[in-house]
């Protein structure tokens, strides 16, 4: 009797090990350097009242080449990001720490293409110590992260529906700065610790 409800209690801890970060979580915080060599803190973006759009893919992943060539993403940038109306940033990370800069470059073996031509917005390389402070689990893995730091899993949106969730009145600047508190916490833990790592390119 007790060898099942032991096995049943690992698969339900094994389970909950891979979970994403639920909708309403507080974004855990990182610096990071893209492949340009600029410095990006995902906090100073937030406080500065902008929305931001994490991509988490691996080079060799399809679905996630699919979406990235579809040009949601670009058109957002264009209208959204900096040389547009400045409201919203995005992020590529290629969190499968085990490719190269020749996979991410559309030469190595693992990949499906050329993934930094053409790419208007930053690329962040070995991403894997990011994508697992925020549980990920699979590829692609979208979320899109308001100013008063709550996330949600947007997913492969089209632009205009990755528009309608950073635009939307919860996804409003908070009113105070620095105090993710303001809309009160719905994820996996009342007091989250909030991690400030900084991962750099892969050389």
């Amino acid at each position: 009797m007790k060898q099942p409800l032991l096995l049943f209690t690992a698969l339900l801890l094994a389970t909950a090990s891979f979970a994403q970060l639920p909708d309403g979580s507080i974004a855990p915080d990182f610096t990071a350097t893209d492949i340009n060599g600029i410095e990006h803190n995902l906090y100073d973006i937030l406080d500065e009242g902008k929305a931001v759009i994490l991509q988490f893919s691996a080079t060799w992943c399809g679905p996630c080449w699919s979406y990235h060539t579809g040009g949601a993403l670009e058109e957002l940038n264009a209208d959204y990001g900096p040389s547009g109306t400045d409201e919203l940033r995005i992020f590529f990370i290629e969190a499968d720490d085990t490719t190269t800069d020749e996979d991410l470059n559309g030469s190595g073996p693992s990949t499906q293409g050329d993934w930094v031509t053409g790419t208007s917005y930053p690329i962040i390389d070995n991403g894997g110590a990011i994508f697992g402070e925020y549980a990920g689990a699979y590829y692609p893995t979208i979320y899109t992260v308001c100013p008063n730091r709550i996330l949600t899993e947007s997913g492969q949106a089209s632009s205009v529906d990755h528009a309608s969730i950073f635009q939307a009145n919860d996804c409003a600047a908070a009113s105070l700065p620095n105090d993710p508190a303001l809309l009160g916490y719905t994820g996996r833990d009342q007091s989250p610790i909030l991690h400030n790592r900084s991962y750099g390119r892969k050389h």
